[in-house]
């Protein structure tokens, strides 16, 4: 039994044992006041020893047993329904926060209300870039680098990683906006499995594995960059410095300016 039900239990039967000692008085029973006669004839008579109101009390226990009992399993069900709940509505809200309960498990199983904020993030950041790649007036024909460093059917990726992937052939944002992996292979697996070496850049985001970070679009000079960036990542916020450098078009290093290299990545590629 559940602590807080015994606790409830103890009080309740203590009560009733007041209320039954109550009854008595110098070991006699006090006669009901104004009973009605077919009660008083229904009533077996009291044997000398008591017998009667033991009997009363042990049903009495019995019943408050039964009911604190009863209110322990029922206590337990209400918690796990709400924590299934809790649980489901992450994974239920639907394309308004798009994938919330995988941003969940991939930041550390940060708080269902932190979860929706980087979902929406990503989502706000894929908007704007759609928005800018629709305006986008460009012609121009950008070598596709690898052609085997093909992400996913676009109805596969999350909508930070489609716009993301569309920003370059369309001419919008630094070149280091990009979908990024440890090698042409990873790449078809953004987003269908979790891949430790990848990045998913937006002008304003930066998606890596267990880490969601927001940034200020800033141009390369020399082809280095490094952004302010706020992070959540295994469930606390920090602020981070986050080194980016193209050596070439289609290769990014990550790093920070202690350590100017922590991963080279190459760029991914939507199938054609």
């Amino acid at each position: 039994m559940r602590p807080f039900a015994l606790s409830i239990f103890a009080s309740v039967l203590a009560l009733s044992l007041a209320a039954c000692s109550d009854e008595k008085t110098d070991g006699a029973a006090v006669p009901p006041t104004a009973d009605p006669p077919a009660a008083a004839e229904s009533s077996p008579p009291a044997t000398p020893d008591g017998g009667d109101d033991a009997a009363e009390r042990d049903r009495a226990v019995n019943q408050l047993r039964d009911g604190a009992k009863s209110i322990a399993e029922g206590a337990g069900t209400l918690l796990k329904q709400g924590r299934d709940a809790a649980e489901q509505a992450i994974e239920d809200a639907g394309p308004a926060i798009d994938k919330a309960g995988d941003y969940a498990r991939e930041l550390g199983r940060i708080a269902k209300g932190a979860a929706e904020q980087a979902a929406a993030e990503l989502r706000n950041a894929a908007e704007d870039l759609n928005r800018r790649i629709e305006e986008s007036k460009t012609d121009a024909e950008l070598p596709e680098g690898d052609p085997q460093a093909r992400l996913a059917a676009p109805e596969l990726l999350r909508v930070d990683t489609l716009s993301a992937a569309r920003a370059r052939p369309a001419g919008v944002g630094p070149d280091y906006v990009g979908v990024w992996a440890a090698d042409a292979a990873q790449c078809s697996r953004i987003d269908q499995e979790p891949v430790e070496q990848m990045a998913v850049i937006t002008p304003t985001t930066i998606r890596r594995y267990e880490s969601l970070c927001n940034i200020e679009e800033a141009p390369l000079a020399d082809g280095i960059v490094t952004l302010a960036a706020s992070c959540i990542a295994e469930g606390e916020t920090e602020d981070r410095q986050i080194r980016l450098s193209l050596t070439s078009p289609d290769r990014l290093e990550i790093g920070s300016p202690e350590t100017p290299v922590q991963a080279t990545l190459v760029r991914c590629h939507l199938g054609g």
